[in-house]
C-alpha cells in the first residue's frame, strides 16, 4: 500500500516538473521572438537613419560647392569692376602729381615776378635820383645857404619816396621777414615800415602792411592792427594777403571788444572767399561765438 502511494506522488510531481519546463520553454520562445523583433526596428531605424545622414551630407557637400562658385562669381565680377576704379586712382594720383608740380612752378614764378618787381622799383628810383640828383653839400667850414629870410637851410641828401644810396626793395624786404622769422619783431616792424616809405607800390608792399599789422596784434595793439589791415584791404585789394588781412581784421576786432563789426568782417571774408581755409576758419569763429553764418 505505501509502495502504491509513493509510486503515485512521484508520478504526479514528474507530471508537475514537466508542465512547468513546457511554460519556460514557451516563455524563452516569445522571448526570443520579442529580442528578434526588436532588432528588426532597431536595425531598421538605424538604416533610415544612416540614409538621412548620408542625404544630409550629400546636400552640404552641394552647399559648400555652390556657395564656393558663389564666391568665385563675385569675386571676379568685384575685381572686374575694382579695375576701372584702380586705373582712374592712378589717373587722380598722376593728376595730384602735375597739380603739385604746377602749384611749385607758379610759386617760383610768383618768387621770381616779386624779384623782378623789387628790381624794377630800384631801377625807377636809381632813375628818379639820377633825373633829380640830390643838391651837393657845401665844403666844410663853408656856411650853408640863407634862404630869403636869412636864415640858413638844410640841404636834403633825399628826396619823399626816394630810398637812401645803396637801399634795395629785394633786400631790405628779405632783411625784414628774416628778422620777423628769427623773433628780431621790433627790428622787423622798423624794417616793414620803412619798406612801405619806399617802396610803397611793389607786389611785396601788401605782405609788408600785413606783417606790420601782425606784429600789432601779437603786442596786444588791436586797434593799430585793425588799422594796418585796413590799409593792405584799401591799397591791395586784389592781393593773396587780402583774405587773410580780412581774418586778422576780424580777430582783432574781437579781440577789441568789437563783437558786432567782427561778424560783420568775418561774414564779409566768408562771401568774398568761399571754399577756402580762411573762410573755415571764419564760420567755425562765428558759430563759437554764437553768431549766424549769414
Amino acid at each position: 500500500m505505501k509502495i502504491v502511494r509513493v509510486v503515485a506522488l512521484m508520478l504526479c510531481c514528474s507530471s508537475l516538473s514537466f508542465a512547468v519546463n513546457k511554460d519556460l520553454v514557451q516563455l524563452q520562445r516569445d522571448l526570443e521572438d520579442k529580442i528578434n523583433a526588436m532588432q528588426n526596428d532597431i536595425d531598421t531605424k538605424l538604416a533610415a537613419l544612416t540614409g538621412m545622414l548620408q542625404a544630409m551630407q550629400s546636400d552640404t557637400r552641394r552647399t559648400a560647392d555652390q556657395v564656393a562658385g558663389l564666391q568665385e562669381t563675385v569675386g571676379n565680377s568685384v575685381s572686374k569692376s575694382l579695375t576701372p576704379v584702380a586705373g582712374m586712382g592712378a589717373k587722380v594720383d598722376s593728376m595730384g602729381d602735375d597739380v603739385r608740380s604746377l602749384k611749385d612752378a607758379l610759386a617760383d614764378l610768383s618768387s621770381r615776378l616779386e624779384r623782378m618787381d623789387a628790381k624794377m622799383t630800384d631801377i625807377k628810383n636809381q632813375i628818379q635820383v639820377i633825373q633829380s640828383p640830390p643838391s651837393v653839400p657845401p665844403p666844410a667850414g663853408a656856411a650853408a645857404p640863407l634862404t630869403p629870410g636869412g636864415t640858413s637851410a638844410l640841404v636834403p641828401t633825399t628826396g619823399p619816396g626816394i630810398p637812401p644810396a645803396g637801399m634795395s626793395a629785394d633786400k631790405s624786404y628779405n632783411d625784414a621777414a628774416t628778422d620777423l622769422q628769427t623773433g628780431k619783431t621790433d627790428l622787423a616792424y622798423n624794417e616793414f615800415q620803412q619798406y612801405l616809405t619806399y617802396y610803397p607800390n611793389t607786389e611785396l608792399a601788401a605782405n609788408a602792411q600785413y606783417y606790420i599789422g601782425e606784429i600789432e596784434y601779437n603786442r596786444g595793439r588791436y586797434t593799430d592792427a585793425v588799422k594796418s589791415f585796413d590799409a593792405v584791404l584799401e591799397h591791395y585789394p586784389n592781393n593773396p594777403k587780402t583774405s587773410d588781412a580780412h581774418l586778422m581784421k576780424a580777430y582783432a576786432l574781437l579781440k577789441a571788444n568789437q563783437r558786432t563789426k567782427a561778424v560783420q568782417e568775418f561774414r564779409v571774408l566768408v562771401a568774398k572767399y568761399p571754399n577756402t581755409d580762411n573762410s573755415r576758419r571764419a564760420l567755425q569763429q562765428l558759430r563759437a561765438i554764437g553768431a549766424q553764418t549769414r
